[in-house]
């Protein structure tokens, strides 16, 4: 399979999808989040965590970690790339993953940019630094959205398999709390089932 600029989607004939999870800010919903998906069986999953968050909140990160899940980098803060020099990024880029090392002892080579901007040049200078640039093609807006049947429509009538589906664990948004257990109900019932972004790879 060649090599994609950036992940969206992972091609391939298996109900298999990935639920991403990023945070930025807040505790609340974080720790209520993780043992919401335990609850529900869902054992795989990958959260996209900022540096400053990870230095903030060691103990939550480090319990994603022991959780089983896997952990990307969402940059040290959420500043738009684009915005910034090419040496700005790369020091953005080692600052989050010696945050995130410190906190849980992954150095993450999975990133999703801030809010997933980012144009040819900023794909360019992550790639060579041999960073694996995931975005998504389900996005659930969960982050602005306050109405759970919204969420929820956004997401399970376009699913497919390899599908990367985008939700956030960030206060103060706690309408993705509810969300996600009608989303995984409705997705299991359609015979997905749920992994890592790198075991989709």
């Amino acid at each position: 399979m060649k090599k994609q600029q950036v992940l969206s989607r992972i091609p391939t004939n298996q109900k298999r999808i990935a639920l991403t999870f990023d945070i930025a800010n807040g505790h609340e919903v974080p720790q209520r989040m993780l043992p919401l998906l335990q609850k529900l069986g869902v054992y795989k999953a990958t959260f996209f965590i900022t540096g400053i968050w990870a230095e903030d909140h060691p103990q939550i990160a480090k319990r994603i970690r022991q959780m089983g899940y896997e952990i990307g980098s969402h940059g040290y803060r959420h500043q738009d790339y684009r915005k910034h020099n090419n040496t700005w990024i790369e020091n953005e880029v080692r600052l989050a993953q010696k945050a995130i090392w410190r906190a849980t002892g992954v150095w993450p080579r999975l990133l999703r940019t801030p809010g997933g901007d980012m144009d040819r040049r900023v794909i360019q200078k992550l790639q060579l630094m041999n960073m694996t640039i995931v975005h998504w093609d389900v996005d659930s807006l969960d982050w602005k959205l306050r109405r759970i049947h919204t969420i929820v429509k956004r997401v399970v009538p376009y699913t497919r398999p390899g599908s990367i589906i985008l939700l956030h664990a960030n206060d103060p948004w706690d309408q993705s709390l509810k969300a996600v257990p009608i989303i995984v109900r409705k997705l299991r019932r359609k015979g997905y089932r749920f992994s890592t972004v790198s075991e989709l790879l």
